[in-house]
């Protein structure tokens, strides 16, 4: 099964989330603050997709981008926010809310295309 990273503080939106990733197909790493994430973005592990919410508790989101550019190269990066923001290459925006289903979907077609 590939692997997602999923950085996300908020605990009920990270389960559904996995959940939804799992039901297609999909493993999830966990990463319930910035530190977390970028401990797993510079390590070892294989990553098909890295899913970031900019409102992290100890940290932006971006600084986990910025690194997750730097040590993943090619690896679709899938910024999450209520502000927006633009799409710069290789990170894709998705605007909250949303729902796990249609970022799911989203996060496996653009493994598809990787």
């Amino acid at each position: 099964m590939p692997n997602v990273l999923l950085a996300e503080d908020e605990f009920l939106i990270r389960a559904v989330l996995v959940d939804a990733l799992g039901e297609i197909g999909l493993d999830c790493i966990e990463a319930p603050t910035g530190q977390a994430a970028l401990d797993v973005v510079t390590g070892t592990v294989q990553l098909s997709a890295i899913i970031v919410d900019i409102g992290l508790p100890d940290m932006s989101g971006e600084r986990v981008i910025e690194a997750a550019a730097q040590h993943r190269p090619g690896t679709p990066i899938i910024r999450c926010s209520g502000a927006g923001g633009a799409a710069t290459p290789g990170v894709h925006v998705f605007s909250k809310p949303y729902s796990a289903i249609e970022l799911s979907k989203f996060v496996s077609s653009l493994i598809a295309r990787a």
